[in-house]
């Protein structure tokens, strides 16, 4: 990979791993020894719903695409598009260029590595990806339509511990992308 990636010194908290048992114990010691918090979980969906009951919790996301289908990725974009302070890295990218550009595309922030994090995105940037729809007449919601959540006014108190906002299913179903209709060809 070409290019020059400067390391993240920003303040730490609390990160979210995403991934199989076994993917998660390299991004884990990586992330303590950073100075992280950190909670490991199984399945992308249970994480999203994780992420929706405790919004203000989480700084950090951290995706293994050894562990996630590229199916899976759009998680990405819903993450930043709803809670913008919140980073989402990419780890175990080997082997997996497309779910990596894919990623990037989707909004990812950069990727962890065993020396640390390296933001790769640019900061403010919002380039059409693989799943973007043109909203006219798609039922997509534009993105003014999901407003951010301003730390100032959402308390964890406000929030019930044992009071799930969306179950796994009602997550995998509000996910799921509509197949992409290719443009027709008017000149043939």
């Amino acid at each position: 990979m070409t290019g020059v990636s400067m390391p993240v010194t920003r303040p730490t908290g609390r990160a979210l791993i995403i991934g199989s048992p076994s993917c998660r114990t390299a991004p884990l010691n990586t992330l303590q020894r950073l100075g992280f918090t950190c909670a490991e979980i199984d399945d992308p969906y249970a994480a999203m719903a994780e992420i929706c009951r405790r919004p203000l919790v989480y700084r950090a996301i951290i995706l293994s695409l050894a562990s996630m289908y590229r199916e899976e990725l759009p998680i990405i974009q819903s993450v930043k598009r709803r809670w913008p302070h919140v980073d989402v890295w990419l780890t175990q990218t080997d082997g997996r260029h497309a779910a990596l550009a894919d990623a990037m595309r989707l909004g990812a922030d950069g990727l962890l590595s065993d020396d640390g994090l390296h933001r790769t995105a640019i900061a403010g940037s919002a380039s059409e990806s693989l799943y973007s729809r043109s909203e006219a007449g798609s039922g997509a919601w534009p993105v003014s339509a999901v407003p951010p959540v301003d730390p100032a006014d959402a308390q964890e108190s406000d929030l019930g511990d044992n009071e799930p906002i969306l179950t796994a299913e009602e997550l995998r179903a509000l996910l799921a992308e509509q197949p992409m209709a290719l443009p027709e060809d008017e000149g043939e």
